[in-house]
């Protein structure tokens, strides 16, 4: 397979990014790979897309960070190609993490235009433009989420913040970095003014229950084609520990360890599974917490390092034969009738 990883750009990768343990295991398994940053997109007037690409030197990489040091050195390959011909476009780029501000991104654009040329885009572009924002979720009965009110107006926030039972979470809309996520206490009144017009600035805010099992760490459950991934009979999840007990978990320094897959996150991968069949939402991470959804990824879902670390499972390795798999379909029922539509892929 062509495989291409759609990036920000080669200096904001790591070497625990799953992109980076995607790119190592197809590489591992045969498949041209390379990395095209979002700046190096090109549509040219026939309608294809065209990008300069890097790509690491053929030759054996034993770990993930072997193949990172490679693509980062002096030594990558950077090379014009027309990505309407790869097999695969995994994205692993975010929009949403643009600084407040920046003009939309076209990058969904550019993926359209892969997508309507045949090649298979990972994420489906307008499956992402839906998972956008945290509006996402919205559509799932109200007991798989926190309570949750999205608006731009200060007082409207404000009230719905002196409904709640308990502490509430403010942040804004769009992601915005840690720093403008805020917990604030039952009754607080200090500051509160202050943060409602910092989060409501620049766009629309979020004010949602904050949920005290979320204390312990939020549980992060990794799905593909829809389905949680099971290696071995071991479910793609772990937990993501709070380092100080009293911080929002997003603020904190993160731990990660073991956990169970149980009833409440079957049910709600039961649930969330004709959403994201129908959205074309091929790899999505979601995290969960009191049995609730706090927050879905289909931008640049992670995780596959600490799988690997925790569990010793090849998480990379599992989507990768997938992707094969998959591939091979397309090009089976390409000639017939449309393989999306036939739901074989």
């Amino acid at each position: 397979m062509r495989i291409g990883l759609l990036i920000g750009s080669l200096a904001s990768q790591q070497p625990t990014f799953a992109g980076i343990y995607l790119a190592w295991a197809a590489h591992r398994s045969g498949h041209d790979v390379c990395f095209v940053a979002a700046d190096e997109l090109s549509l040219l007037d026939d309608g294809s897309v065209f990008a300069t690409t890097s790509r690491v030197r053929a030759g054996s990489y034993g770990k993930p960070a072997n193949l990172y040091r490679a693509l980062v050195s002096g030594e990558v390959v950077r090379e014009d190609d027309t990505l309407s011909g790869f097999d695969v476009v995994l994205v692993r780029y975010n929009p949403l993490r643009e600084p407040p501000g920046a003009p939309p991104s076209p990058i969904l654009d550019f993926c359209w235009r892969l997508r309507l040329d045949g090649t298979f885009v990972v994420n489906d572009p307008e499956g992402m433009l839906r998972a956008w924002g945290r509006l996402y979720l919205a559509d799932l009965p109200p007991d798989t989420h926190a309570r949750t009110l999205v608006s731009r107006s200060p007082a409207q926030l404000k009230a719905f913040v002196r409904t709640l039972d308990g502490d509430a979470v403010l942040k804004p809309l769009a992601h915005a970095g840690r720093e403008k996520v805020f917990r604030v206490r039952r009754g607080q009144a200090d500051n509160l003014n202050a943060i409602l017009t910092a989060i409501t600035r620049d766009s629309y805010a979020l004010a949602q229950e904050y949920l005290e099992e979320a204390a312990a760490g939020e549980k992060r459950l990794l799905l593909l084609g829809s389905e949680p991934i099971r290696i071995g009979g071991q479910v793609a999840i772990y937990r993501r520990s709070p380092g100080l007990p009293d911080a929002e978990p997003r603020q904190a320094s993160l731990k990660r360890r073991r956990c169970a897959f149980g009833p409440a996150e079957e049910r709600i991968a039961d649930l969330l599974r004709p959403k994201l069949l129908a959205d074309g939402l091929y790899f999505v991470s979601v995290d969960v917490a009191g049995g609730k959804i706090l927050e879905l990824n289909a931008f640049s879902p992670g995780g596959l390092h600490s799988l690997r670390e925790i569990y010793r499972m090849d998480v990379a390795g599992f989507i990768i034969r997938d992707l094969e798999r998959r591939v091979r379909l397309r090009a089976a029922y390409r000639s017939t009738h449309d393989p999306e539509a036939a739901g074989v892929v």
